[in-house]
């Protein structure tokens, strides 16, 4: 890859317009390159197209289709090191769910500095640093 618009360092996968942007403009602050995809289809064609590609942050409730434990399941089969960071606005859905080493939870709303900070536990930093 030769330009910085090929890189990516982050899958957002968010099927909320509105939340995805501002999720990106949050990573994109912290200096990662972004990819938001607003389907499993796009996070999963992202994925595969950017293979140095640190992250998937995943909303848990996509609507129809895939829901976002499916597309992790899917995604790191595909990509057996990329860690994982779920968010909900229904934190039910973690309950009897046991999270990997390479795997995060947030409950929405949650602040910025949470959302760096379970980044940071996942050993996700940007490419270019």
């Amino acid at each position: 890859m030769t330009g910085a618009e090929e890189s990516c360092d982050v899958v957002v996968l968010e099927d909320d317009e509105l939340v995805r942007d501002v999720l990106t403009d949050i990573i994109e602050d912290e200096g990662f390159a972004v990819c938001p995809a607003a389907t499993a289809d796009d996070a999963l064609a992202q994925l595969d197209a950017h293979r140095c590609c640190s992250l998937l942050l995943t909303d848990i409730d996509l609507g129809p289709g895939p829901d976002g434990f499916e597309t992790a399941r899917v995604a790191q089969e595909r990509h057996p090191a990329l860690p994982v960071i779920y968010l909900t606005g229904r934190p039910g859905h973690a309950n009897d769910r046991r999270f990997g080493p390479k795997e995060r939870f947030l409950a929405k709303p949650f602040r910025t500095r949470e959302l760096i900070d379970a980044m940071r536990s996942l050993g996700v930093v940007p490419q270019g640093a």
